[in-house]
Formats: C-alpha cells, structure tokens, sequence
C-alpha cells in the first residue's frame, strides 16, 4: 500500500510538472504569436486599407470551411485518444494514420468543391488568384499533427516550429507587401507558413516518436468517425457562429465592413489567444483525468475558470474604456467606425473563456458530448438569423451584436448542462 501511495504521489507530481512545461510553452508561444502581430497589424491595415485588409479576411473565412471539414473533430477526438493511449506506440500509429487517410479523403472532396465554386461564383471568381492562394492554408491546417503533440503534451517543439515559422512569415511581410495589390502575396505568405508547420511537424512526429504510418484497417477508420463525427457537427455548428459571421457580412455588405469589424476582432482574438494555452494545456489533462479521478479533475477546471476569467474581465473592461486609443494607436483614422464595434465585443474573452472552461473542458470530457453538441448548434442558429436581421442595416455593428448575444447564450447553455446531473442519454 505504501508503495502503491509514493508511485501515485510520484505519477501525480510528475503530471503536474508536466502540465505546467506544457502551459510555460504554449504561454511563450502566444505571447510570440501576439506581440509579432503588434508588428505586422498596424503596418497591414495601412498598406492593404479596409477594403483590401476585409477582402482578406472574407476569403480566409471561405476557406475555414474546409479547414474545418478536414479537421472532422479530431483536434478534440484525436487529442483525447493520444493522450489516453500515449505509452501504447502500435496504437498511436494506428491512430495517425486512420486520421491522416481520413483527412486525405476530405481534403480531395473539398478541392473538387473549392474549384467549382470560385470557377461557378462570380463573387469568386473575380478574386481567383486570391481564392487559389488561400487554398495552401488547407492544406497547411490539414496535415499539423497539432492534436498529437498536444495529445502526448509534448509542446516545447510545437512551439519552436510555430515561433520559427511566425518569424518568417513577418519578414516576408515586410519584404513583399508594399502596396493594395499586394494582397494575394499577403495570403500566400499566410499558406506557405501553414505548410511550413505541417511539413516540419509531421517529419518530428516521424523521426522523435517513431510513429509508423500504415494502411488503416475498415474498422480504425469507422471507429475513428464515430468518435468524431459529433465533435465535427459540434465545430460545423460553431463555425456558423464565428467564421461565418465575417463571411455574411462580406456578402450581405461589402469588404470595407468587414475590413471595419475585422480591425477590431484581431484586436479582440489577440486578446483572448492569450487564453489559448490555457485550453491547449488543460484539455488533455482533463481527458485523463476525466477517466482517472474526476473530482480531481473537477477541482482543476474550477481553480483554471476562476483565475482566468477574473483577469479577462478586467481586461475586457479596460479594452471598453480605452477602445478609441487602442483603434487609432494601433488601426489609424481610417479605421475610426472600429472603436464602437470594439466596445461591443469588448467582454468576448472572458465570455468565451468560460464557455470554453464548462463546454470543451467540461461537457466533452465528462461524456456530454450530445449537450455540447446541441448548445453549438442552437448558437449558430441564432447567429445566422441575427446575422440575416442585423447585418444588412447596420453592417459591421450588426455582426458585433450578433457575436457577442450568440456567445452569451451559448456560454450560459454550457454552464446549464455542466451543473445538470442527468445527461441527453439518461433522459
């Protein structure tokens, strides 16, 4: 017995240690990711003017379909059984390469469907150049094994990889995007450092952990779809609130408005990134403690929700109050109808860092996955019909209340189920 206590003090601690190596990591790399940003991003909104910068932003979050579609929830599923399985190297592989045969398979069908739109749609088609630039960026998300070093939380290459790539990317930027017209040079740059990511990665997976791709089994590729395919309506439903609100306001307005609400939300999202390793790290941990000790793991999401969301509360706060400096120090003048749809989504990163805590921290790995699933779907609902309502009154600020009366609801359905004793199934 007392053998058995130091092993599972000794397992816990080394747990610990490696939670918080994982978390220093990803902080160091989001810290990397926002302040080369503050670089690029007043530089960019100059150059490229809100029509061009919106275009940009309308034609990545086309492309984030596809992205989503080949991801197919394995960034939750894949992660959780990675995390699970770590010590089992036969099953590793298997899991790798169902995942990437899968992910072959949807990346095909959506090249067919991508051509076939930007050739069919004239809003397309007049941005060609720029569509088929931004195809790399799918192909770059679709093969970073992002799910597996996160999965087996080893992240100090993640990191390196991610921060080389970032650095890169900058100078390209600065080098290449001198005027306008050079937005289509702007989006290959962002696809060629996706691809960078996903072919440096991929040979790490290979050659440090030994993962072997074979030719999956029937079954590897069925059960890896069954364990997916909720995650992926759950991440359809989410893009329908998110992406898509940049994108209906592209067609139901013009680029100039979304160049307006785009502004502010990279302002917003560097914010919340700042959060993202918090999530990254936590997850697999919950997955496994989920399995192992879930009072522990209970206690763990609750200290993460209360300390993060104290301090982005305050932030959001101070974003609210400071917006017109921040827009006019980091945007410029032409970017002045910004600061009101800054104000409006000021609050974002401490709603979403919750709902994030109770719904993928909480509801997914405590096998909620069905309420998950139908608190994102009942979002995006109501995000296109406001988006329908708003957008083409009030443009830019219809999105921002469409955005943040979505993610209100959705935060308080997430909280709903995680405090409900009885799940869907049991009902």
């Amino acid at each position: 017995m007392a053998g058995e206590e130091v092993i599972g003090n000794y397992f816990k601690f080394s747990f610990k240690s490696k939670l918080l190596q994982n978390l220093l990591s990803l902080s160091f790399l989001q810290a990397i990711n926002n302040l080369l940003p503050l670089i690029t991003f007043p530089y960019l909104v100059r150059v490229l003017g809100p029509e061009k910068f919106g275009l940009v932003n309308f034609v990545t979050a086309f492309v984030a379909y596809f992205s989503m579609i080949t991801d197919f929830g394995f960034n939750f599923s894949a992660t959780q059984q990675i995390s699970i399985c770590r010590n089992e190297k036969e099953r590793l592989s298997a899991i790798v390469s169902a995942v990437y045969t899968i992910k072959i398979l949807l990346l095909s069908l959506c090249f067919i469907v991508f051509l076939a739109l930007i050739s069919l749609v004239s809003k397309f088609s007049s941005e060609k150049e720029l569509f088929l630039f931004s195809f790399f960026i799918v192909l770059g998300t679709t093969f970073t094994p992002v799910w597996f070093f996160q999965g087996l939380e080893e992240m100090k290459r993640l990191v390196i990889v991610s921060t080389i790539s970032k650095i890169l990317m900058i100078i390209g930027i600065f080098v290449f995007i001198q005027s306008k017209a050079d937005d289509t040079i702007y989006m290959l740059l962002i696809g060629l450092s996706t691809m960078f990511n996903a072919i440096v990665l991929t040979g790490m997976m290979k050659k440090y952990y030994r993962v072997q791709f074979i030719f999956p089994a029937l079954n590897e590729i069925f059960f890896q779809l069954k364990e997916s395919y909720l995650l992926f309506i759950s991440s359809v439903s989410i893009s329908l609130y998110t992406t898509t609100n940049i994108f209906l306001l592209g067609l139901l307005s013009n680029p100039v408005e979304v160049g307006y609400f785009a502004a502010a939300d990279k302002i917003r999202s560097g914010i919340q990134s700042f959060a993202s390793p918090i999530n990254q790290s936590l997850y697999p941990r919950m997955a496994f403690l989920a399995r192992n000790d879930k009072e522990q793991s209970k206690q763990l999401l609750l200290k993460f929700m209360l300390v993060g969301s104290i301090i982005l509360f305050v932030v959001g706060i101070v974003i609210f109050f400071f917006a017109k400096s921040i827009i006019l120090i980091l945007a410029g003048n032409e970017y002045s109808k910004s600061i009101n749809v800054l104000q409006i989504i000021a609050l974002l990163p401490f709603i979403i860092y919750l709902s994030n805590m109770f719904g993928i921290q909480g509801l997914i790995n405590f096998g909620k996955k069905k309420e998950f699933t139908l608190v994102i779907i009942l979002g995006s609902v109501i995000s296109i019909v406001l988006s329908f309502l708003l957008v083409p009154t009030y443009g830019s600020f219809g999105t921002a209340f469409s955005v943040l009366a979505t993610e209100i609801f959705v935060t308080l359905g997430m909280i709903h189920f995680y405090f409900k004793k009885k799940n869907l199934n049991e009902v």
